[in-house]
């Protein structure tokens, strides 16, 4: 039986005695006290990966709640960065943090029980907001950079924002696995919605920000929109998606998935096409 002990926020209180006083606490926001949070956030996710794994959800939970306050330290610190090059920095770690965030809590959401599962599967929602904010304000300041700084930054938003993926096939797994608990279920559904919906956002960033680039940074953006366009035809066409040559993503064609996302208009893809509604069974 699990201990009760094994929710994050029942054991909040123990993590703020445990959390060292940050960096930021004392000095000025910089990328190396972003970077300062960010290591901390990833060793904490590390923990996550290997305690669940060795089914002690309790310790899991208590890492879950450092790794999200480390992250949140991180994009707080970030926001307050001065100079667009700096601030362009911040902003990148944050996002590739909030990322691997997602992609690890998605991956391990039918692996917890009780309120532990109900708490990752938030943490992927929050994650998923926290990544497209970040990714926003890379976007935002994009411009602002000298060309070379741009070509770097364009492939950070290019990956970032063309792998999404991951954690939307590991959701759609989990719902359908019959591990998800009835409590977990609609926090599941609501996290599929999200990562699904921020695949179609970052659609139109990628479209967005091509034509404010040098030439030779417009090559990178343009794959990834051509990988995302794929992506999406797979999801709302109920086939499986190219991710290039000579592979594909296994993406399963009765996706819980909003009929109101965002969908950029050009996209290559069928107006008739029948999305499937939002939790039907609920």
């Amino acid at each position: 039986m699990k201990s009760p002990m094994t929710t994050a926020a029942g054991i909040a209180a123990i993590v703020t005695l445990a959390v060292p006083v940050t960096a930021s606490a004392h000095g000025k926001p910089s990328p190396d006290s972003v970077r300062s949070h960010v290591r901390g956030a990833d060793a904490a996710l590390t923990k996550v990966e290997k305690l669940v794994a060795a089914n002690k959800d309790a310790a899991a939970a208590i890492e879950m709640v450092r790794n999200l306050r480390q992250t949140k330290e991180a994009a707080r610190d970030a926001a307050r960065v001065r100079g667009a090059k700096n601030k362009a920095t911040a902003q990148r770690r944050v996002a590739e943090q909030y990322n691997d965030n997602v992609e690890t809590y998605a991956e391990i959401v039918d692996e917890v029980d009780g309120k532990v599962q109900v708490d990752v599967a938030q943490a992927v929602s929050t994650g998923v907001s926290g990544r497209e904010r970040a990714l926003g304000k890379l976007t935002e300041l994009a411009g602002k950079l000298p060309a070379q700084a741009q070509r770097g930054i364009a492939r950070a938003i290019s990956a970032l924002s063309s792998d999404g993926t991951d954690e939307v096939v590991d959701l759609a797994e989990a719902a359908q696995s019959g591990n998800i608990s009835e409590d977990a279920q609609p926090y599941v559904e609501k996290a599929i919605a999200k990562a699904t919906s921020a695949i179609s956002t970052g659609m139109e960033r990628l479209q967005g920000i091509v034509s404010m680039l040098p030439p030779q940074a417009q090559g990178h953006v343009q794959q990834a929109i051509d990988r995302v366009s794929a992506i999406l035809q797979g999801i709302f066409g109920g086939g499986p998606a190219s991710a290039g040559p000579g592979s594909s993503l296994p993406i399963p064609s009765n996706l819980p998935i909003p009929s109101n996302l965002p969908i950029p208009s050009n996209l290559p893809i069928p107006s008739g096409l029948p999305i499937p509604g939002f939790g039907g069974g609920r």
